[in-house]
């Protein structure tokens, strides 16, 4: 089955081949949103798509933006890898008149990796379940994304990534109708760095969607203008910017590689910057001090997020020294480190756990708390909730990532990150009716009303709880570094 979708630009002919069960679902790939960020525009704001004539073939998935990746796992997904990459993806019952809801995601991966081609984010089956309408986006990555430097490149050549995730967005709010859906009732929803960056948006303004949901957003990774003047440093210190000629894109992945990442969670060497330009102040500021978009919100993170990074380092790394280290280097100077470890220590008794879940809490969840505690005071609507549905894969717990398969409902693109058995097919059926009701306009559960306020945690046992957490997450008030 084939249909043809009429934008300004062009028309588009999309199809159902390749979706499974859900072959009611026609899928528009490759749909570019913006010029090709290339030649004169490589370090330039995105700028509009040309327009075409006749019917665009939109059956085949665009090339995912460059990143890390061997060119044998390219093959092995069928993709191909180019700085042309400004495209999105869109699932729809059908590409007629209905104003149906609709769902943009944005994949995380530390602004470095990822696409929205990926198997695990295909959106047939949640776009089936909800009729709604769901877009995947790819956005600049890397350097390419995220490089600061006003002073060699010019004014607008900052967050490169943001802008082409708001431009993204203005397509769907002009063009979505024409595949479907509702330009009034768009839900934008991030993951990891997905949700950093949409905290960003939020900070910012940006007023182009309805509702908002930030899955496992580490939003203090926001960057001082000082730590990406430091990136970019190092990348000029590789010598690939300052020739006469521009490196090529290869060139550039490599020299990424140079980049110090950091202790423990890393820099987040690619996360958006405080610019002065999309972002003025950082968004954990932002949200305590002024109104933004006065948008529901939905946020939380799972109860483990860091284990399945820590999983990569032997046993016999977490001696007491190594987590106090790191708990130092987590509270910062002038706090106390080995009370931090001992709050800790009551709920975990294994080293490697309690490393991580001090982490989790720095990085993930106390500063979501923070960041919707002050948007749920200034009388916004949000829900909050705790992923605790654990992996598989034992010592994993519910990590970071594990949400994915849960929200999209393939289970078997990555049976290691939620299992993919009858309880954990339930427990995603359980989690998709909860963020379509949110995504279809309603409240999935309780409001979240400040500190203590009522939590949904979602596992073997779902329901709300109150007060969750609330003396752990207390001890990162005010521990993370001043913004500038």
């Amino acid at each position: 089955m084939t249909a043809v979708a009429h934008t300004s630009y062009g028309a588009l002919r999309g199809d159902s081949t390749g979706s499974g069960a859900c072959g009611d679902i026609v899928v528009f790939r490759g749909v570019p949103y913006a010029a090709p960020p290339t030649g004169e525009l490589r370090w330039r704001p995105p700028q509009p798509v040309p327009k075409w004539t006749g019917v665009r073939d939109a059956t085949a998935f665009g090339p995912i933006p460059p990143q890390d990746i061997s060119p044998e796992r390219l093959a092995k997904r069928s993709l191909t890898m180019s700085e042309d990459c400004l495209t999105l993806n869109i699932w729809t019952p059908a590409a007629d008149g209905n104003r149906r809801p609709v769902l943009v995601f944005l994949h995380g991966g530390g602004q470095a990796l990822g696409h929205g081609s990926a198997p695990l984010l295909d959106g047939a089956g949640l776009a089936r379940r909800g009729d709604i309408v769901v877009v995947t986006v790819n956005f600049r990555l890397g350097v390419l994304g995220s490089l600061y430097a006003p002073d060699w490149h010019g004014p607008g050549s900052t967050n490169l990534t943001l802008r082409d995730q708001r431009h993204a967005l203005q397509w769907v709010r002009e063009q979505i109708g024409a595949f479907g859906g509702n330009p009034g009732a768009v839900t934008v929803a991030g993951q990891s760095s997905g949700a950093i960056a949409l905290s960003a948006l939020l900070a910012g303004g940006c007023d182009l969607f309805d509702r908002a949901i930030l899955q496992s957003g580490g939003l203090e990774r926001v960057r001082s203008m000082a730590a990406a003047s430091s990136v970019a440093a190092q990348l000029l210190a590789t010598g690939i910017l300052t020739r006469a000629e521009e490196p090529g894109g290869a060139e550039i992945l490599a020299a990424q590689r140079c980049i110090d990442p950091g202790f423990v969670p890393p820099q987040g060497p690619f996360h958006p910057c405080i610019d002065g330009d999309v972002i003025a102040e950082h968004p954990l500021v932002v949200a305590r001090t002024r109104d933004m978009p006065a948008i529901p919100v939905l946020a939380g993170t799972t109860r483990d997020e860091w284990r399945i990074f820590d999983a990569v380092l032997d046993e016999g790394v977490f001696t007491e020294q190594y987590v106090r280290d790191r708990a130092h280097a987590l509270a910062g100077d002038g706090h106390d480190a080995d009370a931090v470890v001992a709050t800790y220590r009551a709920d975990h008794h294994k080293l490697r756990e309690l490393a991580g879940a001090m982490v989790t809490d720095y990085h993930f969840t106390a500063p979501t708390e923070q960041f919707v505690r002050a948007h749920a005071e200034r009388g916004n609507a949000v829900f909050r909730y705790e992923l605790q549905w654990p992996s598989p894969r034992a010592g994993l717990g519910a990590c970071h990532d594990s949400c994915l398969p849960l929200v999209f409902g393939n289970m078997d693109a990555a049976p290691s990150l939620a299992g993919d058995d009858a309880a954990a097919r339930h427990m995603s059926d359980v989690v998709q009716e909860l963020w379509l009701e949110f995504v279809r306009g309603g409240e999935p559960w309780e409001r979240y009303d400040g500190v203590g306020g009522p939590t949904m945690l979602l596992g073997a046992e779902t329901g709300i709880e109150r007060g969750h957490r609330a003396g752990q997450l207390a001890i990162w008030e005010n521990r993370y570094p001043a913004y500038g």
